[in-house]
């Protein structure tokens, strides 16, 4: 029995970060690399670890990703999938401590948009969604809508930002609230997850998913300042 109601986001930051010593300013091979981080994660959780290649990823940097698999978890399997993805042209994987913490931060914000769809799933008995009705004429927008108007990806992507905006406004939420009014589209800074659903729907802050996605940001905010999306262990434990 693994209890994810224990994850909470600042301590899986801090259970991350102890690996600096091994993987900070040290050039190494990217399967080097994958195989220290991925053997330290799966001792601290459950989860399966897959490692990609892909020529977008930025040099000498680790994309991460996560999956839920809703039909290993009915079957009481490892449910949770961390990818990490490098750049097959990189010979030496070197990341500062800065570039480190980042990646701490996007696996646990990873680990727990992933807890996020496995209550979902478990609490409907596995059924799924209708998808959102995407009326874009690019293939690619349509694809891209798809996905985050989903419900299931706003509820979980509004963690994430609620997450997102209380560290970058240091718990300030009336800041963070006003933020999400913003035109964003002329934004220089770097990207994340609100700026991600605004530029899929064109930056129109009148659009129905960025007003579902706002409400639920906002929702949220009192659980991103506990780093964690749930107050109880109710289908996140077994």
């Amino acid at each position: 029995m693994f209890d994810w109601s224990n994850l909470e986001r600042n301590s899986i930051i801090d259970l991350l970060m102890e690996l600096a010593p091994k993987l900070v300013d040290k050039p190494m091979s990217p399967n080097t690399f994958h195989t220290i981080i991925s053997r330290y994660v799966k001792k601290l959780w459950p989860v399966i670890t897959v490692q990609e290649w892909d020529p977008k990823v930025k040099l000498h940097t680790v994309f991460v990703g996560g999956i839920y698999y809703s039909n290993k978890d009915e079957d009481f399997k490892k449910c949770i999938e961390l990818t990490f993805v490098y750049n097959p042209q990189v010979k030496k994987v070197k990341v500062g401590i800065r570039k480190f913490r980042t990646i701490c931060s996007v696996i646990a914000d990873t680990l727990l948009h992933e807890i996020i769809h496995m209550r979902q799933y478990r609490r409907r008995y596995f059924k799924q969604l209708p998808e959102y009705a995407s009326s874009a004429s690019s293939s690619k927008v349509r694809e891209e809508q798809i996905y985050l108007g989903c419900s299931d990806e706003i509820d979980a992507y509004g963690f994430n930002i609620a997450c997102e905006l209380l560290e970058k406004f240091k718990g300030d939420w009336n800041k963070a609230i006003s933020f999400l009014g913003e035109d964003l589209k002329n934004n220089r800074h770097r990207n994340g997850c609100w700026k991600m659903y605004l530029k899929a729907f064109k930056h129109d802050h009148n659009h129905e998913i960025i007003r579902k996605l706002k409400k639920k940001v906002i929702r949220y905010l009192p659980r991103a300042e506990d780093g964690k999306p749930f107050k109880s262990r109710d289908w996140i434990c077994h």
